[in-house]
């Protein structure tokens, strides 16, 4: 064509060759960024050091001769269209596997690019002289799959922008709505085997626990209280387990009688619980799982004899407040005592139970705590009023 007239038929080949090295390594290695963020910049740079390396090899000298005037075609240039043609292959056993990424049109036109493209290598392969007749039919080939190219990205992108976007879209819908159903299986699941654990040991514990009664009167009573406390133990963590399970679930608020619900769990405790006041919030089942955990921390941890549940309405939120008169909560450990799996002293347990309490009550309101006086803590939850549960609920579901 005379772009280079000084320097024969050697040099647009090397040419052609570098060119098609470049175009069959980067079909192969497309596919694998289809998800990620390219950074144009830093692609752009790539391409411009390997571009410049071998444009510096082939006019430098150091590139392969692929064609010898009156000999025809060297064994590199041959070999090379071979490897170029296996590279090629492998790109479109790539696409096929990435398919579903592409509108059918789009993999249709861009699998005809790459299977035109072989053909043209391999018609590239036979010739002897730069105008022969195989080398004609390659480059027809070469246009067809550059005509395909065109159709697959240009018109696609330019006349039709809007069916790349949405099909973007919905396939980010799809991959949504199959991580969920895979979510939920999950909770189920782990719901499930939960509530078989549970089952199974709790029914194993009351045994033990009859069992261990009966023998009191025959048997030592300090390690039968040894083996009571270990009961009891396992009792405590099954209950947080339950708790536990209930964060995995985003049940529906429904409307609560604070004062009622306060009540009923006073009564499953041993010790003085003065109830006052009253407040109709909205939340759900877990509410009386974190109440239970408070009242029993004071129990077990605090050391007291007598709690008192103060609940009042304030704008636009209802406070309730549990005080205790136990030995109260060190200075030192008060920031840390909603963290997961913290615990201090010789009562401690699993370390989640206030953890749960604080994961629980944030879905509607908040927990926080303070000194009680003379002695004991102060639990203060916070509950969203009725109009501003369904104003956030609206909210969330416009958004």
């Amino acid at each position: 064509m005379g772009i280079f007239p000084d320097n024969g038929s050697n040099l647009p080949t090397q040419l052609w060759i570098a060119a098609r090295y470049l175009q069959s390594i980067s079909l192969l290695i497309a596919p694998f960024m289809l998800r990620k963020e390219l950074n144009v910049h830093k692609v752009f740079s790539i391409y411009f050091v390997f571009t410049f390396l071998i444009l510096a090899s082939i006019f430098l000298g150091y590139f392969p001769d692929c064609l010898i005037e009156g000999s025809g075609l060297t064994q590199f240039k041959i070999i090379s269209e071979y490897f170029i043609s296996l590279i090629l292959l492998a790109s479109l056993f790539m696409l096929h596997k990435h398919k579903e990424e592409f509108n059918s049109d789009v993999y249709m036109l861009l699998s005809g690019v790459i299977i035109f493209t072989i053909f043209a290598e391999l018609s590239f392969t036979f010739y002897i002289d730069v105008y022969g007749f195989s080398n004609l039919v390659g480059h027809y080939f070469k246009l067809l799959s550059f005509y395909f190219i065109y159709k697959a990205i240009v018109v696609t992108s330019l006349k039709r922008p809007y069916d790349l976007l949405y099909r973007e879209l919905k396939m980010r819908e799809y991959d949504l709505v199959k991580k969920k159903e895979s979510q939920e299986h999950l909770l189920e699941t782990l719901g499930l085997v939960n509530k078989i654990l549970r089952h199974d040991i709790l029914n194993d514990l009351n045994i033990i626990i009859l069992s261990v009664g009966n023998l009191k009167e025959r048997m030592d009573e300090w390690e039968l209280d040894i083996s009571e406390k270990a009961v009891q133990h396992s009792l405590k963590i099954i209950n947080e387990m339950k708790d536990f399970e209930s964060l995995m679930y985003v049940r529906e608020l429904k409307i609560i009688d604070l004062h009622q619900l306060v009540l009923e769990v006073s009564q499953e405790f041993p010790i003085t619980v003065n109830v006052n006041g009253n407040c109709s919030i909205k939340a759900d089942s877990g509410l009386h799982s974190v109440i239970g955990n408070i009242v029993q921390n004071a129990i077990v941890h605090g050391k007291a004899d007598a709690v008192d549940i103060f609940m009042e309405e304030k704008k636009g939120f209802c406070e309730l407040r549990i005080a205790d008169n136990g030995i109260g909560i060190p200075e030192i450990i008060k920031g840390r005592v909603f963290d997961e799996g913290f615990k201090y002293g010789e009562s401690g347990h699993t370390g989640i139970g206030l953890y749960i309490a604080k994961r629980i009550v944030e879905r509607y309101g908040d927990i926080s705590l303070e000194d009680n006086f003379p002695s004991g803590t102060i639990f203060i939850l916070r509950f969203c009023s009725n109009d501003i549960v369904d104003e956030n609920k609206e909210e969330m579901t416009n958004v």
